[in-house]
């Protein structure tokens, strides 16, 4: 389970995919968005954790600027695997209480968030065009992040405290999520150490993805 959570996570996807086409549930548009929220998320822990693969050394090289022991600190395959786990948890509440508009509109941000990371500090900080993860940020979140934050701003659904609301819930689901299981668990001796699966998927999508390639018959 440690290593292969996001397997699991693709299985719901699927899952949850034929569920919703079979029984076309009579939600609102701001309940489908929250619910597209929750697929986007599983499938964004495939890209980076599948297929492609590699995240976990990018986030220990970029995130946290390790160099020595990417493969294990300071996030390992124990925490990595908490940090994704626990976010299903609060995708999932958002799904159930879609009034709690500031809750949705937290849960929104935090996923747009992920333009950050993705689009901007890991392509600099790695040289690359791409990384695990990409894709699914700019072509899901974006847009699902976007429209629900059109819709709820557009039908007057929020005060200036859901704005506040919702910027402390982004900060929590940062400190919950992200935080707290890596700065907790973190042990240069863990037992729980990257696989060398995602060790050779990094070193692959990097030098695919390289910007700073050398021309052949450079000098």
């Amino acid at each position: 389970m440690i290593n292969y959570w996001y397997r699991f996570g693709a299985a719901a996807l699927v899952c949850l995919g034929i569920v919703l086409a079979v029984r076309r549930p009579a939600f609102s548009e701001i309940q489908w968005l929250l619910v597209f929220n929750l697929m986007a998320l599983l499938a964004h822990q495939v890209e980076e954790y599948q297929f492609p693969g590699g995240a976990p050394l990018i986030i220990n090289r970029v995130v946290y600027d390790e160099r020595e022991l990417t493969d294990r600190y300071p996030g390992n395959s124990l925490s990595i695997c908490l940090v994704n786990t626990s976010a299903w948890i609060i995708y999932g509440t958002s799904i159930f209480l879609p009034h709690i508009y500031w809750f949705g509109l937290g849960v929104m941000m935090f996923s747009l968030f992920q333009i950050l990371g993705h689009l901007v500090e890991m392509n600099l900080k790695l040289k690359v065009w791409y990384n695990p993860g990409l894709v699914t940020t700019l072509f899901l979140f974006l847009p699902i992040g976007w429209r629900y934050i059109a819709l709820v701003s557009t039908r007057h659904l929020l005060s200036g405290w859901d704005w506040v609301f919702g910027v402390l819930t982004l900060v929590a689901c940062i400190g919950i999520t992200i935080v707290a299981p890596v700065q907790s668990l973190k042990n240069k001796h863990t037992p729980y150490i990257i696989s060398s699966w995602q060790v050779r998927r990094f070193h692959q999508v990097t030098a695919f993805a390289s910007l700073s390639k050398k021309k052949k018959g450079g000098h």
